[in-house]
């Protein structure tokens, strides 16, 4: 079974990805995010630039966890995009790992169901 809890900072929040719910809680929170990074000025300052880009992340485990989540998650991160980057990063290694964890199991049960076709023509004699 793969893991379901990420931890972080030392908190824990709880994601299944095989969820439907979740999934798309997951989906809305990166469209979401994508659409939000185009509104982000290129120039100007960079203390606001950092802000925004600090806040799109804020948002998208709010989107994911539940409001208030992203509160959790960063406090006491000073707002410095390698900070939340980081954090960020630790998350997609999380979700990755899920999916490849349930898509090994999925696919080790269904096996267990179709034989081979060297058994199935060896039936067939």
């Amino acid at each position: 079974m793969s893991q379901k809890k990420w931890q972080i900072n030392g908190k824990e929040f709880e994601l299944d990805l095989t969820d439907a719910d979740a999934v798309e809680r997951y989906e809305n929170a990166f469209e979401d995010m994508t659409d939000a990074e185009k509104l982000i000025p290129k120039d100007g300052k960079a203390s606001e630039r950092i802000r925004a880009c600090c806040s799109l992340f804020e948002k998208l485990f709010d989107t994911i966890f539940g409001e208030g989540t992203s509160e959790q998650i960063f406090e006491g991160v000073p707002t410095s995009i390698s900070a939340y980057e980081e954090i960020y990063l630790s998350f997609l290694d999380f979700a990755q790992a899920q999916f490849e964890a349930d898509a090994k199991q999925r696919s080790a049960r269904l096996a267990k169901y179709t034989p081979n076709r060297k058994q199935r023509r060896a039936k067939k004699k």
